[in-house]
């Protein structure tokens, strides 16, 4: 028997209207009534916006307020299920999707096939298309029966139809076998329970419910056909009132609850009586212009920035509404609700959120696939090094931590060593390091490495089972434990915060766990599996936060409506967001679904695009008029640098009949701290105490002028002198500064094959080989007659090297040393440049050793300059007639004579050292050999007019020079070529803009 009932539809003429007749209501509960009515809202964020809306209203007359249960329609079905006959707890989302995944893979075990792959995306869009079925009043034979019945006619000659044909007898197979399951063992979601709750009336039923909300097609939270249905059959309700405003009823929405509730009162502007002030309808649209009613801005950042200046503005000119009165409201309030603490954190305005974040971009979330990465990555070196250095986790080895350099120098000692991953190869090394002794750099890093490689290794030893195929329950308890032992309380930054996002992670791995315990125990995944369902989760769930206190509200469009204040720009006007996109089936296109809605929508496929259209309309107009004293409205450009177009309701604003305000011309000032700085003079008082004093120091230390801003770092002792280092200098001294002065070196790279410098020295090891065998053998200068010995050499040599690599690099080096069918290899590359040289070579020294002091010309006439200067020369040629030659291997690059001195400082050396040996000469030649560079052979040439000994003094003499200014601590940034910034490590910190601007 149906209860009867009361059921209004209360108009009114904006969302003010809304406000005043739930201020009424409210304020007239007392506790009994009060326990029994439900405010049903579209989102959580809504409720508490209505509760603050009510209170500012009441709680100042009226001390005690009584507050009805309020809440999306998710809430309202869990309270029926609270108030049933027997209470009926419903299965939890994450009950749902575990039971709709191991049903669907026990369908197609059983031999129908499944067109997709069961990822745990794809089986919640199984739920949701389940979900859409049964709420549009329809069966899963109703289902199955409409869509055969479109698609089978059609299936033998359209192979899209089969395939549809077939994705419908799977998902009806899995649809009938969850309605069976719940059925078999006692379980209730909000379908069944609708069917249980039409049967009984509850002990103590909800007995007033007020919809604030629309239908589907007016709002992507309201209510579905069944919605309504229930609202009209169960026992126990004696009350429903729809509240909506005239813009909406208008668009559609009168016709449509009509036919939902038939017999509906309908009572015309009921807050009347209530209010304190009279409805604006219209409240005024403050505009830049009148035929510009829409500001723009770059990009969403740029848009609250123009938020910023101008409430800044309207204080100097004596605005003084509250910020609490005024509320932003955004259609996609994720990017906003981060940006708004950069912007108005950055011009020092207050602002509240009241929303709720992805629980997945919270930082101990994202934390969380630290832990899921290092296995799933084989515990690559990148992914072990995220995890030590991870704040929210703590990691000991005999009582403890590993230190921040021993990590850093763990990440370099692994690239270097080539570790790809794997926990055999981690622990080999860990093996290797513990015994090694010996000495220099390498061996140092890798003896500071040691506490941090001993943490990682214990970490993956924890985490190896995640790798594996194991029932997912032992996975989840191998994660949670892990989160649980390794967990480090913050006390740094927001601290409470950090505390409930690590409740509601752990919350959801536990309600996770629950899920796959009662339905689906013996379930089974690999780490892949495991990352994708947890990752999943995660990014599914959300996490409520309310940021700041009394200032300006950052409001969603839902939660705006809910919001009783004076001023209101709406944010972030562009096609995409204003109207917001309808979402799609990924299962089968709107024709198809349509055939599911009940009439008149299943008749005309196109009136539910326009009803939804004229809807999103009505409430974009609602949102305009919900100010009680002005408007605002704007627009970006650019969206991650791609082109944005304006919505189209911004065509509609001219025709809305507001009163325009041109908006009062905002005085110049600065508001942030860049604008502050940049001042002349620059405005300090604002800023943070830190960056208050770093700026006055730098205010009193002008850059003109000052040769500390130009790369000077004070008098520096030149510990060694290497050419090498000389020649770094000279490409750019504020890099030789970087890596050999402060001593930092450039991130380390993973490779399966070796570093430029590795194979440099195998390339090297093979030559030296050679020619001191071919030496040895007393052969002399390889002459054409000879090139078929000398290459058999040479290949028995290259073949002895090559054994000692890896396979899998000894595939990559012979054809480089050989070459192929489309080029020459490095060994004929070397054989053809000895064949070509003309001259006798009496005794070829390998690996030529200069350690000595040796005499160089300094500039300005100024006296000689002696350096001790140590180096190794891979070869230097004796030839006949008293001369040599100095021959310099590259492996690929060669550099340019006139921008360095390696080549001349090496060939003046040579020449004083043969002297000092009794066997004075004169050189020759002396070139760089690329091995495998464009061209083979890159000389020392004099210019016209020049000869080589001009071309050594120049050298010498920049040498000398550079020397001086490395000594003096000069260390400008200034590359040459400009082209070396392109892949400069240090190329950020450089400032080589000051330098430029300087005249450098």
């Amino acid at each position: 028997m149906i209860t009867p009932r009361r059921t209004r539809l209360l108009r009114v003429p904006a969302l003010r209207g809304l406000h005043d007749v739930l201020t009424a209501t409210i304020g007239a509960l007392d506790a009994a009534t009060a326990a029994d009515s439900f405010v049903l809202v579209p989102t959580r964020a809504a409720a508490e916006q209505l509760r603050r809306t009510v209170e500012d209203r009441l709680l100042s007359a009226r001390p005690m307020l009584f507050w009805p249960l309020s809440g999306p329609r998710a809430d309202l079905y869990r309270e029926f299920g609270d108030r049933a006959p027997a209470t009926r707890t419903l299965l939890s989302a994450f009950d749902r999707e575990v039971l709709f995944g191991r049903l669907a893979r026990a369908a197609v075990q059983s031999g129908i096939d499944a067109p997709f792959a069961l990822r745990p995306a794809i089986v919640a869009e199984i739920v949701g298309l389940y979900d859409l079925i049964r709420r549009q009043a329809r069966t899963v034979s109703d289902f199955d029966r409409n869509l055969r019945a479109e698609l089978e006619p059609a299936a033998d000659t359209d192979r899209g139809a089969a395939q549809l044909l077939l994705q419908t007898e799977f998902l009806s197979a899995v649809f009938a076998a969850y309605e069976q399951h719940i059925a078999d063992r006692g379980l209730f979601d909000e379908h069944r329970l609708h069917a249980e709750l039409q049967a009984a009336a509850a002990p103590r039923p909800v007995r007033h419910v007020i919809v604030t909300v629309g239908d589907r097609t007016a709002d992507a939270d309201g209510l579905w056909p069944t919605d309504f249905t229930l609202l009209s059959t169960i026992p126990g309700l004696e009350a429903i009132d729809v509240i909506a405003t005239e813009a909406m009823l208008a668009a559609g929405f009168l016709e449509r609850i009509h036919a939902a509730l038939p017999g509906l009162e309908e009572v015309s502007d009921a807050a009347r009586p209530y209010r304190d002030t009279p409805a604006v309808t219209f409240p005024r649209l403050a505009v830049a212009a009148p035929e510009q009613p829409v500001a723009s801005a770059r990009d969403r950042e740029e848009e609250l920035a123009m938020v910023a200046k101008r409430i800044k503005a309207l204080r100097r000119m004596g605005d003084s509404t509250p910020l609490s009165r005024q509320a932003l409201i955004v259609r996609r309030p994720l990017p906003y609700l981060y940006l708004a603490r950069s912007v108005f954190g950055g011009a020092g305005i207050p602002f509240e959120t009241l929303d709720t974040l992805p629980l997945a971009a919270e930082p101990y979330a994202a934390a969380l696939d630290l832990v899921l990465d290092a296995p799933v990555s084989g515990f690559s070196r990148m992914s072990l090094i995220a995890l030590l250095r991870s704040p929210h986790f703590r990691f000991e080895v005999e009582a403890a931590e590993p230190s921040e350099a021993s990590i850093s120098a763990l990440d370099r000692a692994l690239a270097d060593t080539r570790y790809l991953g794997g926990l055999d190869r981690l622990a080999s090394l860990e093996t290797a390091w513990s015994d090694e002794v010996s000495a220099g750099r390498e061996f140092e890093r890798r003896r500071r490495a040691r506490p941090a490689l001993a943490a990682a290794l214990a970490a993956a030893r924890e985490l190896a089972g995640l790798a594996e195929h194991r029932p997912i329950l032992e996975q989840l308890e191998a994660v949670r434990r892990f989160v649980g032992e390794h967990h480090r309380e913050l006390v740094a930054g927001d601290a409470e915060r950090n505390t409930r996002v690590r409740s509601a992670v752990m919350t959801a791995l536990e309600a996770l766990a629950r899920a796959y315990a009662g339905h689906d125990p013996d379930a089974e995944a690999s780490g892949i599996e495991l990352s994708s369902t947890i990752r999943r989760w995660l990014g599914a769930q959300t996490f409520a936060v309310r940021t700041g206190d009394a200032g300006i509200r950052v409001l969603d469009a839902q939660a705006a409506k809910y919001a009783d204040v004076d001023d209101v720009q709406l944010l972030g006007l562009v096609e995409g967001e204003w109207p917001e996109p309808v979402r799609r089936s990924i299962f089968y296109p709107p024709v198809l679904l349509g055939l599911l809605e009940p009439a008149p929508a299943a008749e005309d496929p196109n009136r539910r695009e326009s009803e939804t259209m004229a809807a999103a309309r009505a409430a974009f107009l609602d949102l305009m008029a919900l100010a009680r004293d002005r408007v605002r409205a704007s627009a970006f450009a650019l969206e991650s640098d791609a082109v944005v177009e304006p919505s189209p309701f911004v065509d509609d604003l001219a025709t809305l009949g507001f009163e325009l305000e041109v908006e009062a011309a905002s005085p110049a000032a600065a508001v942030f701290a860049d604008e502050a700085l940049l001042a002349s003079p620059p405005v300090l008082d604002a800023l943070p105490p830190l960056a208050r004093a770093w700026s006055a120091v730098r205010q009193h230390a002008p850059i003109p002028g000052d040769r500390r801003y130009l790369g000077e770092a004070g008098s520096w002792r030149l510990s060694r002198v290497s050419v090498s280092r000389i020649d770094r200098y000279l490409k750019c001294p504020f890099q030789f500064f970087a890596s050999d002065v402060l001593g930092l070196e450039e991130e380390p790279e993973d490779g399966e094959l070796p570093p430029p410098w590795e194979r440099g020295r195998f390339l090297h090891a093979i030559f030296e080989s050679f020619f001191r065998e071919w030496q040895q053998r007393g052969r002399g200068r390889i002459t054409p007659a000879k090139v078929a010995e000398a290459r058999a050499l040479l290949v028995e040599i290259c073949e002895r090297s090559l054994a000692s690599l890896p396979a899998h690099e000894a595939a990559l080096e012979r054809p480089r040393l050989y070459g192929s069918a489309v080029s020459s290899g490095i060994v004929e590359r070397v054989l053809t440049m000895e064949a070509e040289r003309t001259a006798d070579v009496e005794r070829r020294l390998i690996e030529f050793e200069l350690d000595a002091a040796f005499s160089f010309r300094a500039p300005d006439d100024a006296p000689s300059r002696d350096v001790r200067l140590r180096a190794k020369i891979d070869r230097v040629d004796l030839l006949e007639g008293g001369r040599f030659r100095v021959i310099d291997y590259k492996s690929k690059l060669v550099p340019d004579p006139k921008r360095t001195v390696q080549l001349q400082i090496y060939t003046s050396a040579v020449a004083q050292q043969l002297r000092r040996a009794g066997d004075a000469r004169e050189a020759a030649e002396a070139f760089y050999l690329s091995l495998e560079g464009e061209s083979a052979i890159k000389s020392l040439r004099a210019a016209r007019g020049q000869s080589l000994d001009d071309v050594l003094r120049d050298a010498e003499q920049r040498m000398v020079r550079a020397m001086d200014d490395m000594t003096a601590g000069h260390f400008p940034a200034r590359p040459t070529p400009r082209s070396l910034c392109a892949q400069c490590p240090f190329d950020s910190v450089c400032r080589k803009q000051f330098v430029e601007l300087d005249g450098e």
